[in-house]
């Protein structure tokens, strides 16, 4: 069996601001888009993973820790387990109405790359999103950086979650 990967990272945040003093109406609409489009490889703007979960359910005060080199779900059928050598995006949506997660921070093998210094933690908050995407050169899972710490916080926390990468 042959495999092919086509992978979108897409943001967007739009508003409208309306200004109806005296009789003319006035309107500003705009809006901030982050597109990349990656085919199926391990170089710049591509990807040949990914690996997603959804319902993941952690008591309140309890964390899971994401390995990036041993990540295992099944797919086609198939059991399969994915080593990622670099992650060109996360995608994470927190779908409880309580409860808030935090990103990042593992004790021992912490993944560091997006974030500025070891221990950084990220929130996101119930009914939050945390989209971070490095589409070019990605960033890199390697000994000693590969743990990725997800905990929450407050009450129970469900969320989904979302890696692409690229195996070598």
């Amino acid at each position: 069996m042959s495999t092919t990967l086509i992978s979108t990272i897409h943001a967007e945040l739009g508003w409208t601001w309306r200004d109806t003093a005296g009789r003319t109406t006035i309107v500003n609409s705009n809006r901030l888009r982050a597109l990349a489009d990656l085919n199926d490889g391990t170089g710049t703007d591509q990807a040949d993973m990914v690996w997603h979960v959804e319902d993941q359910i952690l008591a309140a005060g309890n964390s899971s820790t994401l390995d990036l080199e041993n990540l295992s779900q099944s797919i086609f059928g198939d059991a399969i387990s994915l080593s990622m050598a670099k992650v060109k995006a996360i995608l994470i949506v927190n779908t409880s109405s309580s409860g808030y997660l935090l990103v990042g921070g593992a004790a021992g093998d912490e993944w560091l790359e997006p974030f500025a210094a070891a221990g950084d933690k990220v929130k996101v908050m119930p009914g939050g999103q945390l989209l971070l995407a490095n589409p070019g050169g990605g960033w890199s899972v390697g000994a000693g950086s590969t743990d990725l710490k997800i905990e929450a916080v407050m009450a129970q926390a469900t969320y989904d979650i979302a890696i692409l990468g690229t195996s070598s």
